[in-house]
This record gives structure tokens, C-alpha cells and sequence, in this order.
């Protein structure tokens, strides 16, 4: 009796990990320039709140194109719009106000890197910008049209740290410390009924 009372915890235990863990997880996002079960492309929500990392994002019936702001360099992934296959090696160029700057091509990391300090100091004014990526590639070239507007990190951070732990978290926290006192109390009371 002891050991199906055990078996009992345990499977209550995992239960109760396996509740939290759905609790815990959020909706999957597709990653920029996926493609979903029948072949259409799918983007990310800028406003979900789950990429830290500054973005923008465009596409042609030739290219699609993610680039990711960092504080010393602009990160682009560029891909075929038909296959979702990487391009290598075309010649990249980025245009915003009056700021031109040319990407290089990482063979390791099959992406390309502007390090061009003008334009990163362009794209870290507060304010929208309307970019101009040119590619051109071994058989295609291409005109890109992306707009990036920049959000203040020092607001992001304020409501992160600041952010209460919600109602719901609380009510599962007291439903299974319920649930394991009402396990704990019926388990107690079984053992010392048949040992008596």
C-alpha cells in the first residue's frame, strides 16, 4: 500500500511540473522567413515583446530579408524568397537618409555584417527610418523597401523589472499546495490505519 501511495506522489509531482510548464510556456513564434506547412512565408510580431534585439524585415518576390540592429554592427540575413535557401555571397548595400553603407558576407555564419559606423549612428536616432537594401546576387537583383523605427530600451527595462507576478501564478501555487496537503493527509492517515 506504501508504494502505490508513493507511485501516487510521484505521478501527482509530474503532473503538477507538466501543468506549470504549459503555464510557463508561450505561443511558438516561426523564426523571420520561415515557411509554414504549405509553403507560405511567415513573419514575426516586432511587438511581442520576445526579441531583444532590435529588428526590421522585408521581402520581394525575389528575396526576403531580416537584419538585426547590434550595438557595433547591423546583422542581415538574406534568403531566396522561393526556397527559403541562403543567399551567398551577392553584393549588399543599405541606404537610409543620406548614408550608404556595404555589407560584407560571413561564409562561417552565412550571413552578411555592416560595421559602418555612419549608418549605425543614423539607425540609433530616435525616429523612423525608411531603408533601401539593394541586392545583387549571381542571377537576381533586387530592390528592398524595410522601415525601422528604434524603441527605447530604457523603457523596456523599467517594465520588466517593475512588472507584478500575475494572479493566476498564486492561484496555481495554492491549488497544488492543496492538492499535496490532501495527498499528504489521506497517505498519513492510511499508513496509521493499517498499523494499528
Amino acid at each position: 500500500m506504501t508504494i502505490l501511495l508513493n507511485r501516487l506522489h510521484c505521478g501527482l509531482l509530474v503532473v503538477c511540473i507538466f501543468l506549470l510548464a504549459l503555464l510557463f510556456s508561450d505561443a511558438s513564434y516561426a523564426s523571420p522567413g520561415a515557411h509554414g506547412p504549405n509553403g507560405e512565408h511567415l513573419t514575426t510580431e516586432q511587438s511581442s515583446g520576445l526579441s531583444i534585439t532590435p529588428r526590421f524585415e522585408t521581402f520581394s518576390d525575389q528575396f526576403e530579408l531580416v537584419g538585426e540592429l547590434f550595438p557595433d554592427s547591423v546583422v542581415l540575413q538574406l534568403h531566396h524568397f522561393e526556397d527559403n535557401s541562403p543567399v551567398i555571397g551577392a553584393a549588399v548595400e543599405i541606404e537610409t537618409a543620406d548614408v550608404k553603407a556595404t555589407a560584407a558576407y560571413d561564409e562561417k555564419l552565412q550571413h552578411y555584417r555592416i560595421t559602418a559606423p555612419d549608418l549605425l549612428t543614423q539607425l540609433a536616432k530616435q525616429q523612423p527610418h525608411e531603408l533601401v537594401v539593394t541586392v545583387i546576387a549571381a542571377d537576381k537583383a533586387d530592390l528592398l523597401v524595410a522601415s525601422y523605427t528604434p524603441v527605447s530600451s530604457s523603457i523596456n527595462v523599467e517594465e520588466h523589472h517593475y512588472e507584478a507576478i500575475p494572479l493566476w501564478f498564486w492561484a496555481v501555487l495554492a491549488l497544488m499546495a492543496g492538492c499535496g496537503f490532501v495527498v499528504g493527509r489521506i497517505s498519513h492517515s492510511r499508513s496509521v490505519g493499517s498499523s494499528v
